[in-house]
């Protein structure tokens, strides 16, 4: 069966094109001009991918996203927002919202249709494994951190229903230090908290060469767009509302965590120094967090290596890159230390686009000391 993409776009001619594009592609289409229309048709189908463009003339994309992200039966359709250059805000925002990718217009063909068969490749997979192997939470452990006993009680009860191993912690500073000896596959951080706050903990866990791959979940008992974009900027994965019924918390951890692949060889807590703390990684990971000059990763292709020293969270970092390089005329996944140079210009605008001046030098500084490595080795 051919996948089902939804395109929501008031732009005729975008729609068509968009249209032309994926039909040949292979998927089926469905085309709407307005988040009402979209909103009938998404509870008609069964949609394999939606399209979103931000503004739409009856109003807010991004209010069309958070209705899916909050619907048990759409949570897991991933979602690709339109945007041009300028919406920065929004697009930060979307992602944090729970967006799998974004695209500027004008757009790139190729490259959007090469995201939407790999979002859906993804979706078919993750289903197929939860289908094969059972619940998508059996057997993972979760770190859950909340200053109030009795949520903290409820959550984790919650969770070793559904066959978690939790850990508990009342603070930020004590799930850090957890984390130093304990590795887990997930953390649940109330935002709020005595001392150090969920966002200070996730951002010293996104710092941490040992930790950053842990996906982070914030509570929060508010939808704060500052805070989420704060969030997203440090690599956040998700951010929920603080509720007593925790339904929806279940569905956004499920579809998380089937999406993501078991950690691999230096993500356990075995493989980290006895004793030593999250914000205390070895030399080689420690000067500065991602993007640190020292913080250089000895293998991978020039693109990966790119997008680990940017500075860029991993939500937003792969497709950032590709689209600063092809902006030079580059095509980052086989570029060579030369093509890397060529586009550093284009890649330094784009990081301060996302980064704070102090981390877009940092990032920017790794990634020319990356490529100067790169083309000494080569010669």
């Amino acid at each position: 069966m051919k996948p089902h993409v939804l395109i929501v776009d008031d732009s005729l001619t975008i729609r068509m094109d968009l249209r032309s594009l994926l039909s040949n592609a292979g998927f089926v289409v469905t085309a709407c001009e307005t988040k009402a229309l979209a909103h009938k048709v998404l509870r008609s189908k069964d949609f394999s991918l939606v399209i979103l463009d931000l503004l739409l003339p009856d109003g807010d994309g991004l209010d069309l996203l958070r209705e899916i992200r909050s619907s048990a039966d759409l949570v897991q359709i991933p979602v690709i927002l339109l945007s041009t250059e300028v919406e920065v805000r929004h697009r930060i925002q979307g992602l944090s919202m729970g967006a799998d990718e974004y695209v500027g217009k004008p757009y790139d063909g190729s490259y959007l249709v090469l995201r939407a068969t790999e979002l859906v490749s993804q979706r078919s997979s993750a289903r197929r494994a939860a289908e094969g192997s059972g619940p998508a939470l059996v057997g993972k452990k979760i770190l859950v951190v909340d200053d109030s006993p009795t949520y903290r009680a409820s959550l984790a009860q919650l969770l070793r229903q559904d066959g978690c191993d939790v850990i508990p912690a009342q603070s930020g500073e004590e799930a850090l230090s957890l984390l130093a000896v304990e590795a887990v596959d997930c953390v649940i951080m109330d935002l709020l908290m005595p001392g150090m706050g969920g966002l200070e903990a996730a951002r010293r866990i996104k710092q941490s060469g040992a930790l950053r791959h842990i996906p982070v979940v914030i509570l929060t008992g508010h939808d704060d767009v500052a805070t989420r974009a704060e969030g997203a900027r440090i690599g956040v994965e998700d951010f929920v509302l603080k509720a007593p019924e925790l339904t929806m918390l279940r569905v956004r951890l499920r579809a998380l965590l089937r999406s993501r692949p078991a950690p691999g060889a230096g993500g356990g807590a075995s493989q980290r120094r006895a004793g030593s703390s999250p914000d205390q990684a070895p030399p080689s990971t420690r000067a500065g967090g991602t993007g640190s000059l020292s913080a250089i990763p000895p293998s991978g292709s020039l693109f990966e290596r790119v997008v680990a020293v940017s500075g860029l969270s991993s939500v937003i970092g792969p497709s950032t890159i590709v689209r600063a390089c092809r902006r030079a005329g580059i095509e980052p996944r086989s570029m060579s230390p030369e093509d890397l140079h060529r586009a550093l210009p284009a890649i330094r605008e784009t990081l301060k686009m996302f980064l704070t001046e102090e981390d877009s030098a940092r990032g920017i500084a790794a990634i020319s000391l990356l490529a100067r490595e790169a083309a000494s080795a080569a010669s």
